[in-house]
């Protein structure tokens, strides 16, 4: 039989082996900052191109109404996202255009804002449409013309034109559970966050900035490359203007 001894000696070394292997995953799995490596190979992973052109429904939910619906459809690098009341009223509608256009038509009103974007539609400071586009097909938020690169806390830095992001991802799938920034020039701290994932696509998520107005937004359907055209534009005059 083995000796008493041998026996502490061989529950040590268990032990040891342990915690080990808990440091190793800590090290690349989240409880503590990500390594550099481990960020690119999650930039890897989430940086690669949309699955297809996305078509998505969610119930969005703002200070002020608790049962609108979001619609949002990206086709190429453009792509429409509507606002509607829940029997189907729609509330305003912004789109983007393959070049970096962005035009917000208040339906409401009767007219069209030019430079409108999803801050414009939320009351909350947030990404611009295409990136925004991006994470929600379960992508980091970036466009060719950003910059990504890792930080030393662990996340991954986005960089665009006008604006910045840090995002926290975690694996197993890789995909993100929060993005941070200011965003746009003169824009207010923001933070959002993403629950309830089928792989890398989230199915919940709560922008809030720090002036405290806040959006929440739930999936209810989400297809790929079910549309050959986006929908056409209305023709509206411009907000304060005439129509030409």
């Amino acid at each position: 039989m083995p000796s008493r001894g041998m026996g502490r000696l061989v529950a040590l070394t268990a032990v040891l082996l342990w915690v080990g292997f808990a440091t190793s995953c800590r090290s690349t799995t989240g409880d503590g900052p990500l390594r550099a490596d481990v960020l690119a190979e999650a930039e890897a992973a989430l940086g690669k191109p949309m699955s297809g052109d996305m078509a998505a429904l969610y119930h969005l939910r703002i200070p002020s109404s608790q049962g609108l619906r979001l619609s949002i459809v990206q086709l190429g690098r453009a792509g429409r996202l509507t606002v509607s009341e829940p029997f189907g009223s729609m509330v305003s509608l912004v789109a983007w255009e393959d070049g970096g256009e962005t035009r917000l038509f208040d339906l409401r009103q009767g007219c069209r804002i030019q430079d409108g974007d999803l801050s414009s539609v939320l009351g909350v400071v947030a990404l611009p449409l295409p990136q925004t586009a991006r994470l929600l097909g379960g992508r980091l938020p970036a466009t060719g013309e950003d910059r990504v690169s890792p930080t030393d806390d662990g996340r991954i830095e986005i960089i665009g034109a006008d604006w910045s992001a840090a995002v926290t991802v975690v694996g197993d799938p890789w995909r993100i559970v929060n993005v941070e920034g200011p965003s746009g020039a003169g824009g207010g701290a923001w933070r959002l966050r993403l629950k309830q994932h089928s792989g890398s696509v989230p199915g919940w998520l709560r922008v809030d900035s720090a002036d405290g107005r806040w959006a929440e937004m739930e999936l209810i359907g989400l297809e790929w490359d079910t549309l050959s055209e986006l929908p056409p534009l209305p023709s509206l005059p411009e907000c304060g203007g005439t129509a030409q």
